[in-house]
């Protein structure tokens, strides 16, 4: 599988430079768009999707904020890496769900562990997870599920998006995710990935830019799955 990467950075030595960096890391992985005018690549993200994001952080008319925001209103979960000149923007960026930052000269050494996260980030295989409600057969992205809650017989899929609905026992149903999923609760399994707080008995996850959501963590499940939680977050940190 090939990611999809956007370069945006208004001085073309430097995004020129990435892209050669980015080649010499492997030239099969990536397919580069390099933007020099912001303006063009929000226009573009109505038609064009991207599995990563390389973004200057200082435009003449508007910030790499502002491109963030942008990307953010299509796409949840796509990593954002900035690049950065100064320190002090970093309050700033971590509040459009930035994945990295990088401080310029943009090198190798602190390139290539970026993409290193990212692509693993990214779980290559990007696989589905299929389902039938109401007989329409569905197939959603692993990454894209948030978290799956049981209400009797119905399972409840949600997504950054949209909420999806099957029936499906619970054994059936873990039996299907992957490891990025963790039972918190009877009726809550939550993916790792979103979780943006532990506490003794609740976990606080992302829905989008603006939200996010409690879970409960029952007795039964919280020790182990505070375990296999952190486990999966130290993975992508």
């Amino acid at each position: 599988m090939v990611i999809k990467v956007a370069i945006c950075d208004d001085v073309p030595v430097i995004a020129k430079a990435i892209e050669e960096l980015m080649l010499e890391y492997d030239s099969s992985l990536f397919e580069i768009d390099i933007y020099y005018n912001p303006l063009r690549l929000i226009e573009l993200l109505k038609e064009n999707t991207y599995d990563l994001f390389i973004l200057d952080i200082e435009f003449p008319d508007l910030s790499g904020i502002e491109i963030a925001e942008a990307i953010r209103k299509n796409n949840h979960t796509c990593p954002i890496i900035f690049l950065t000149s100064f320190k002090e923007y970093m309050e700033q960026v971590f509040k459009v769900n930035t994945f990295d930052y990088i401080l310029k000269p943009v090198t190798k050494d602190k390139l290539y562990p970026a993409l290193n996260r990212a692509i693993k980030y990214l779980d290559l295989d990007d696989s589905k997870f299929t389902f039938t409600f109401n007989k329409v057969f569905y197939s959603v992205s692993y990454r894209e599920i948030i978290y799956f809650e049981k209400n009797k017989r119905s399972v409840l899929i949600h997504t950054p998006t949209d909420l999806y609905e099957t029936i499906l026992l619970t054994k059936t149903l873990l039996s299907k995710v992957n490891d990025d999923f963790v039972q918190v609760h009877t009726s809550f399994i939550v993916n790792a990935r979103y979780v943006q707080q532990i506490s003794n008995d609740a976990i606080i996850v992302k829905l989008n830019d603006k939200q996010t959501v409690e879970i409960p963590m029952s007795r039964k499940f919280k020790d182990q799955a505070k375990k296999q939680i952190l486990m999966r977050l130290r993975d992508f940190i």
